[in-house]
């Protein structure tokens, strides 16, 4: 793995700065009230943190629990879906990724492959992360990303991703939802 690529795989990314897209977290932050120990809460919000070098792109993707969980009972069709660390957790998450979550070169998908997973806490509120590894066949200057994390759950969802790219550290944030689902990124 590329060194600058290592520190998506750690614990705690959160989103700042960077410009692209239309404006990221307006009002929309990790700060925002939830119903703690709720089944629903009033944020509908997935973060990611993106990192671009030479041909590979990693995205570490933050989810509430909650939230997550729902959008896998539906795609599983089982009821009551709990997450849990497990191998096949992880290949049912990755299935819904790769239908959520895509990039494209030239029009042609790349192949997303899983690089990590864990559970971690945002404002007291469980959630899970999953970083996922893209490759082209070439440098990314210009790609194409569709993000419809969570959408066919939540009317109001948004998904924010920060990227960043090395070995310059310029950075672009996009704010995904309904409606602005695609984004050409480009460095």
């Amino acid at each position: 793995m590329v060194v600058a690529l290592a520190p998506l795989l750690g614990a705690g990314a959160s989103p700042s700065g960077g410009a692209g897209g239309r404006p990221a977290g307006a009002g929309a932050g990790p700060s925002a009230p939830v119903a703690h120990g709720a089944a629903i809460h009033d944020l509908h919000v997935s973060y990611g943190a993106a990192a671009v070098e030479g041909n590979t792109l990693v995205v570490r993707i933050r989810f509430f629990k909650d939230d997550l969980e729902a959008a896998l009972a539906r795609h599983t069709r089982q009821a009551g879906y709990t997450l849990r660390a497990a191998p096949e957790v992880d290949a049912q998450v990755m299935t819904y990724l790769q239908a959520h979550f895509t990039v494209a070169v030239d029009g042609r998908p790349l192949t997303a492959t899983l690089a990590g997973s864990g559970e971690d806490e945002l404002d007291r509120e469980p959630v899970w992360w999953y970083a996922i590894h893209f490759e082209a066949p070439s440098t990314l200057v210009a790609f194409h990303v569709e993000n419809t994390v969570l959408t066919e759950i939540f009317d109001d969802q948004t998904n924010i991703v920060k990227f960043v790219h090395f070995p310059d550290q310029k950075q672009k944030t996009y704010s995904f939802g309904r409606g602005e689902e695609r984004f050409l990124i480009r460095f």
